[in-house]
């Protein structure tokens, strides 16, 4: 882990921001070519919307910090003023020019209110139910008194 990374998610409260806020970070330093999609990660909510706070939001933190990391290095001409303000307006204009970026954050709140409903029960994953299955029978056992 680089030096300039471990400053930046020490000094950096990446955590506080926003979904809205994160999301247009996270959008800013997307890479195509990275093996993530964010688009199609943002319509799997859709299905699986626990994901969003479960791992996405710490992906997304630390996927951020890690750009902004290489950024930093690479921009060595500018000072950290200059840095800052290119920062900022780059994430107001995608929260505020891109329709793609609104269109994700629409999929991302209706994620979030489906897990802060009260009335909406999310099943667990095939994987967690079949753990569940497989888990579930020790329920039965026994404390252990110690003796073998």
């Amino acid at each position: 882990m680089s030096n300039r990374y471990s400053q930046l998610k020490e000094k950096l409260p990446v955590s506080s921001l926003s979904d809205e806020v994160l999301l247009a970070f996270r959008m800013l330093y997307d890479d195509p070519l990275d093996i993530v999609d964010l688009a199609q990660d943002i319509s799997e909510l859709a299905l699986y919307p626990e994901r969003l706070e479960e791992s996405y939001r710490k992906e997304w933190e630390t996927y951020v910090l890690k750009a902004m990391a290489e950024e930093l290095k690479t921009r060595t001409n500018i000072g950290s003023a200059e840095f800052i303000e290119l920062v900022m307006k780059q994430v107001e204009d995608i929260r505020t020019q891109n329709d793609t970026y609104q269109n994700l954050l629409r999929q991302v709140h209706h994620a979030k209110s489906i897990n802060k409903s009260e009335n909406t029960f999310v099943f667990p994953s095939p994987l967690r139910q079949q753990l569940m299955s497989f888990l579930l029978p020790i329920t039965t056992i026994g404390p252990s008194d110690g003796k073998k």
